[in-house]
């Protein structure tokens, strides 16, 4: 890439070799032999320069995207992936010393290929080094990767360099063979075995600086490796010290065991680094553990229990065994801050925060066994929440765990969302069935109201007819006992007076015609009734008078 001509100047040189120099000078014209070749030359820069580019831009891509996050990975396949790339540094190595003993005649990109094997060499020892490192510091892998990731942006930018300048500039026949792999970034730190002599070989050889006629150098280049391994050792010493914040406390930990006292805020000393170290705890810091649920990714505007407002949500079965509950429960605890509080939480249990999230389950199945779901919701939940608070705290303090429980909140206390619509339609039948029990007890003091007030009237008025009967009663005894003393004297007229009104009863509605009876005999008068009055089927009629 960086020549792009090695094998193809030879050629045209061959090509041309054979020819006469007096046709060549006389030929003006294309020639197509030349024009291929400068066709293939060109075609050799642009299939090279492309996966340049590409690697180029997947590199900063990495670079860019990388956020440094320690990768965790177990102890065996740490040692599994460090081994094997000490074992891959070792063949490179084999491979840079072989190409090393080769001379240029025979393979002009010996020298290249030496270099860029002890590059991989070098990148294959720096990724063990950080697979080991990472096991006591872990972002010294990160670190590694966006070393690797830059010489990898920088090696691919000057060969993309190389490639347009000779492309730029063009080449010529008798040009000399550079191979591809030939970097000045690669030749100044890999040019020889140990990457410090490759700079100061590379600065003699490029800039003309000799270092072996200089004695300040050479003693530069002699105490080098020892200022270096001294810097080093203090600055392994300063691991002792470790620095402790105010709102922590610490314990020392020397060769994987914790011992001694609780260490205050401050500047405290241990072994150094890898021997020794501080492990520093939160005391002040008031942590929060859901229990009952895992919390979602983004909170919900509103908490409705028929709607799924966790990640996910554990069901309590109550007592009965046919019934299930889910609590929403946060627990607030700290770090006891008294030094056998603190020594609990720090040397007693591994895992401490597990712990008192298994025991807050265990809290809340003794709250839940022997209760059905109706006890459940309808209690009061502000002393169901100290009562999970003290029981949670009787459980820490009887194992030690260290941990002061400051609160327990509920945040929901509710059937299990599938349950729901169910549960739903059975609260809206009880309801139903409360609303028409109601209605009912409403419709039936209507009913009582209606009757007691028809039976009030009923009785008033059969008490009103009752009075008038007995009105009536006593008026006809009365006109009956008249009628008895008025027969007693006079019984005679008595009965003419009765014959008059019965008659005059019977006729009363009745057209009269009377007729003397001397109106046979002679001339004599007709009496005509004119009152006004119905005309009865005895009528007679006005034409028919005159013929009786």
């Amino acid at each position: 890439g960086g020549g792009g001509g090695g094998v193809l100047p030879r050629l045209s040189r061959g090509i041309f070799s054979d020819r006469d120099q007096d046709e060549s000078d006389e030929y003006d014209g294309y020639d197509p032999v030349l024009g291929g070749v400068e066709h293939e030359r060109v075609l050799h820069r642009l299939f090279f320069l492309v996966p340049v580019i590409l690697v180029a831009i997947f590199a900063i891509n990495l670079l860019w995207k990388s956020t440094g996050a320690p990768v965790v990975t177990g102890v065996g396949t740490a040692t599994t992936l460090g081994v094997l790339c000490l074992a891959v540094s070792c063949v490179w190595l084999v491979f840079a010393k072989s190409f090393t003993s080769v001379p240029v005649e025979e393979l002009p990109e010996s020298g290249a290929l030496a270099v860029a094997l002890r590059e991989a060499q070098w990148a294959s020892a720096l990724v063990a080094i950080a697979i080991f490192g990472s096991q006591f510091w872990p972002p010294a892998a990160p670190w590694a990767a966006r070393i690797l990731l830059l010489w990898t942006i920088l090696a691919a930018f000057e060969q993309m360099a190389r490639v347009v300048v000779r492309w730029m500039r063009g080449e010529s026949a008798d040009g000399d063979f550079v191979s591809p792999l030939r970097l000045a970034i690669r030749e100044a730190v890999f040019v020889r075995g140990n990457p410090l002599a490759s700079v100061f070989d590379t600065m003699e050889s490029r800039w003309g600086v000799s270092f072996r006629s200089s004695w300040a150098i050479r003693f530069v280049r002699g105490a080098a490796i020892p200022v270096l391994a001294m810097a080093a050792f203090l600055l392994w010493s300063l691991s002792s010290l470790s620095m402790v914040g105010l709102h922590e406390m610490g314990i020392r930990q020397s060769f994987g065991r914790m011992h001694g006292e609780p260490l205050g805020p401050g500047l405290q000393w241990k072994l150094p680094w890898p021997l020794g170290r501080v492990v520093r705890f939160p005391v002040k810091q008031v942590t929060v553990r859901p229990v009952g649920f895992t919390m979602a990714a983004t909170p919900p505007i509103a908490y409705l229990w028929t709607k799924a407002h966790a990640g996910e949500e554990f069901a309590l079965v109550l007592g009965p065994g046919t019934e299930a509950v889910a609590v929403n429960a946060l627990v607030y605890y700290k770090i006891r801050e008294d030094p056998d509080g603190f020594l609990d939480f720090a040397v007693r249990f591994q895992n401490p925060d597990m712990a008192i999230e298994t025991y807050a389950y265990r809290v809340l199945m003794e709250q839940t066994r022997n209760t059905t779901l109706g006890e459940v919701l309808s209690a009061n939940r502000a002393e169901f929440a100290q009562r999970l608070r003290d029981s949670l705290r009787r459980y820490a303090d009887e194992n030690r765990l260290g941990i002061d429980v400051v609160e327990v909140a509920l945040v929901s206390l509710h059937p299990p969302i599938e349950a729901a619509p169910d549960y739903l339609a059975v609260i809206s039948a009880q309801i139903d069935a409360v609303r028409y029990q109601v209605d009912a007890n409403a419709e039936k003091l209507v009913k009582l109201q209606s009757a007691e007030k028809e039976g009030s009237s009923a009785v008033a008025t059969a008490r009103v007819d009752a009075a008038r009967r007995v009105g009536l009663a006593a008026e006809e005894s009365g006109k009956f006992i008249a009628i008895g003393e008025a027969f007693s004297i006079a019984p005679e007229s008595f009965k003419r007076r009765s014959w008059f009104e019965v008659f005059e009863e019977i006729l009363g509605s009745k057209p009269l015609v009377l007729i003397d009876k001397t109106f046979a005999s002679g001339p004599g008068e007709i009496l005509l009734d004119m009152r006004s009055g119905p005309q009865g089927p005895e009528a007679i009629p006005r034409d028919a008078r005159g013929t009786k």
